[in-house]
């Protein structure tokens, strides 16, 4: 599962903020991961969290590098009775996301052709959202849904607030549409850089909202399963004991000036069943320009 709302601002004005995002990831609490951190020594400059599953080490559901890429994976939920088996372990989609923010040589739509060409025939469910920050924000998703909902379907965002979760196309969640609601007020009560401290702090209660809207038709629709692991997933922060909940929360913040904030905290220990901690990442940088990138590069 998992969950994004983002805040896109082409012309912001001086102090306030053209990126806003705040992201969950639900998954297993079993499931091996790193924490947040620069990916050195093979990619310099960009940070985030990274799937150490065996067959799939070097994934990603949320990174962001300097140069103002940003990407995030979201699972599209599905029954269990369509929930596809995968017998090749290094299929990981996380990789899908590894792509946009290293490959800088191919455009948000070659990304988004990889992306398909790599996917091939396989059944595996997700939404892929990437920016470019860097200059006028751009935001782009590629979603697959299954064979039923007619394949990819790539979509540009225009500026504004966005919610983007687990929902199949054409099907809405209580939990996204009202998270929406509350994003969009924190984004208009704390919109200045100065103050992203409070911002940060505000958005992180927003992830961390326990409240079941419950009960919901668009994840009975999807999902089909029990009332008790549906009702679970109905809350913004989801928490199904021993098994699987949100383990992983990140901000990220980028000004007019392309100041940058880039916050994650990530959950050490599984609820209900041993001390939790939770392992914050914090780094704040301004983004570089792609002239700088291709000025760099080329001296090699």
């Amino acid at each position: 599962m998992c969950i994004l709302f983002a805040f896109v601002n082409p012309k912001p004005e001086p102090g306030g903020y053209k990126i806003i995002l705040a992201s969950n990831r639900d998954e297993s609490f079993s499931r091996p991961a790193l924490p947040a951190h620069e990916w050195l020594p093979k990619h310099s400059g960009v940070y985030g969290g990274q799937d150490m599953q065996p067959g799939k080490e070097g994934g990603t559901w949320l990174a962001m590098n300097k140069h103002g890429r940003i990407s995030v994976l979201l699972n599209v939920g599905q029954s269990d009775s369509e929930t596809i088996a995968v017998a090749d372990p290094t299929s990981g989609r996380g990789f899908y996301a590894v792509e946009w923010v290293t490959n800088m040589n191919e455009s948000m739509e070659g990304i988004f052709n990889i992306v398909k060409e790599r996917h091939e025939n396989r059944q595996q469910t997700f939404r892929l959202v990437v920016f470019d920050t860097n200059g006028e924000p751009k935001v782009g998703t590629l979603t697959y849904a299954g064979s039923k909902f007619d394949g990819f379907h790539e979509d540009y965002l225009p500026p504004g607030v966005h919610a983007l979760g687990n929902n199949a196309p054409g099907i809405t969640w209580n939990k996204i549409a009202n998270g929406k609601k509350q994003f969009e007020a924190i984004v208009q009560q704390t919109n200045k850089w100065e103050n992203r401290k409070e911002l940060l702090c505000s958005l992180i209660d927003l992830l961390g909202n326990r409240e079941k809207h419950w009960p919901d038709p668009g994840i009975v629709e999807q999902m089909k399963g029990s009332d008790p692991i549906m009702e679970c997933l109905s809350a913004i922060f989801v928490d199904i004991p021993k098994f699987y909940g949100t383990r992983t929360q990140t901000v990220i913040l980028i000004n007019s000036e392309n100041q940058t904030l880039f916050y994650e905290r990530t959950m050490n220990g599984i609820p209900n069943d041993q001390p939790v901690t939770w392992i914050e990442s914090h780094h704040e940088f301004p983004l570089e320009s792609e002239e700088r990138l291709h000025h760099f590069t080329s001296r090699f």
